[in-house]
């Protein structure tokens, strides 16, 4: 009787620290395992989501750079032309009132002095 209530302990013991030993360690690999596949998860997105937002950013400010110097450009390109023209016309109009005003003098000059 003894030799079995001994055997039967040590079996229901070995039994029980089995089973604690077994679901311990199931309950461990399930926590390590959604740990990992978590913080994997985790890490993906935040690649993600910081390559999307480098990848928007980068194009925002290509853009706009692009956008800023074609406008510049344009503007000193049309401020020029309009500069030119303006310039072109004023010496133009300077010339042509210099001469009609010499013309003009040369010719009462002549009349004047060819009258007399």
């Amino acid at each position: 009787v003894l030799y079995c209530t001994v055997l039967y302990c040590t079996v229901l013991y070995c039994t029980v620290l089995y089973c604690t030993v077994l679901y311990c360690t199931v309950l461990y690999c399930t926590v390590l395992y959604c740990t990992v596949l978590y913080c994997t998860v985790l890490y993906c997105t935040v690649l993600y989501c910081t390559v999307l937002y480098c990848t928007v950013l980068y194009c925002t400010v290509l853009y706009c750079t692009v956008l800023y110097c074609t406008v510049l450009y344009c503007t000193v390109l049309y401020c020029t032309v309009l500069y030119c023209t303006v310039l072109y016309c004023t010496v133009l109009y300077c010339t042509v009132l210099y001469c009609t005003a010499l013309y003009c003098t040369v010719l009462y000059c002549t009349v004047l002095y060819c009258t007399v």
